[in-house]
């Protein structure tokens, strides 16, 4: 399996949020410095989800262009063999 670097990036990104509000629950950092830091995190986060389900979609696309293709070309031969 190989792991891609958005993936471990995603991952340090979530153990992020994760730390920052156990930290904000300790009551370390002010409330104004906590919110801006998650909103970074959480839009960080989303980009790279989005970046991922994008990249699915393109290569679902890709795939059905393929098949309809292949469809295409083997309807074409039953035409021929069937104008005989």
């Amino acid at each position: 399996m190989k792991i891609k670097i958005e993936e471990i990036v995603f991952w340090i990104i979530i153990f992020a949020i994760i730390a920052l509000a156990i930290w904000l629950l300790s009551g370390s950092p002010t409330d104004t410095s906590a919110i801006a830091a998650l909103a970074a995190f959480v839009a960080a986060s989303e980009i790279l989800i989005w970046k991922t389900l994008f990249s699915i979609d393109k290569k679902t696309t890709t795939g059905f262009m393929k098949l309809k293709n292949d469809l295409d070309n083997k309807h074409n031969e039953l035409k021929l063999i069937m104008n005989k």
